[in-house]
């Protein structure tokens, strides 16, 4: 832990994570989204200098967070709900004393009520999400508690602009300024299908390919009976840049769909980096049915 770090204590999980966490949580209501653990976790980390944070300490600043605006206003609903697992985007079982006592199900109190009762947990979880979402007055009770106007942090209006990463990739229409490491590896990925998918046989690879969409997937094969939409994320590419990725892929693989005049075409979206991605990445990309695949730095063929 480096000397300037904030020691990850309750006390200081607390009193000094629960602000920040609230903020993210109200954008989170605002966009109609969620907040994993994993991204709070490394933003108290990286934007507010905590030392490495032990996963089920997070439940101590959600709860203050929630703790403080129930203090502003004890009728608000649980916002702590969109602090979720990565595997079901579902908030964890450290709210399970909040829904009961909201929605008056006694049995959601008990250690492991999300996984006694899953279906109860799911609706009960998906109800209290509703309410956050159909609230009005976030802003109002986040200047009656911390005396001063919301507002999203920079990190998150970078997020919200879509210049959260550092990799210049992507290119849309009429952009320009592709990063050398991203250029390599669409490149190289173009030229090796049987390092990605296992074959070159009847694969027609071409690069930037153009959506009716105007999106442009970075490179696309095209075999006898799939077509592979890829997405690559270079050794720049930070997690955002990744996550981001992935949800192209999910993109890519929707437009490719609609746009194929077949009845039922096979397309089969993968994302191909050069770092390995994170366990909450992994998760996430999983839940999704993205395919990854990481490649080494210092290729050959």
């Amino acid at each position: 832990m480096a000397s300037n770090s904030i020691k990850p204590t309750i006390k200081n999980l607390r009193e000094i994570g629960a602000e920040p966490l609230t903020r993210w949580l109200i954008a989170a209501s605002q966009e109609r989204t969620s907040m994993t653990y994993g991204e709070a976790k490394r933003r108290l980390q990286s934007e507010h200098r905590f030392g490495d944070i032990f996963p089920t300490m997070m439940g101590h600043p959600a709860g203050a967070a929630m703790d403080n605006l129930h203090d502003a206003d004890p009728t608000a609903p649980l916002i702590n709900v969109l602090l979720v697992k990565e595997e079901n985007r579902l908030p964890g079982a450290g709210v399970r004393y909040y829904l009961a006592d909201r929605f008056r199900k006694p049995q959601l109190r008990e250690e492991q009520a999300d996984k006694k009762y899953p279906d109860l947990w799911r609706k009960i979880s998906e109800k209290a999400m509703d309410e956050v979402y159909a609230y009005r007055d976030w802003e109002k009770l986040f200047k009656r508690i911390y005396g001063q106007a919301y507002a999203p942090d920079p990190e998150t209006v970078k997020r919200q602009k879509g210049r959260d990463g550092r990799e210049k990739d992507g290119l849309p229409r009429g952009r320009s300024g592709e990063g050398k490491n991203h250029e390599a590896l669409r490149l190289w990925v173009k030229d090796n299908p049987q390092k990605i998918i296992g074959t070159k046989a009847g694969i027609v690879s071409k690069t930037e390919v153009e959506l009716l969409s105007g999106d442009r997937v970075d490179v696309v094969y095209y075999g006898r009976n799939k077509t592979f939409a890829i997405e690559v994320k270079s050794r720049d590419s930070n997690w955002y840049d990744l996550r981001r990725g992935i949800y192209q892929c999910v993109k890519y693989d929707a437009v490719l769909f609609a746009q194929d005049p077949r009845s039922d075409p096979a397309i089969e979206p993968i994302l191909v980096t050069e770092e390995k991605l994170d366990g909450d990445l992994q998760k996430l990309a999983k839940r999704l049915g993205i395919k990854s695949v990481t490649v080494p730095h210092n290729r050959k063929g």
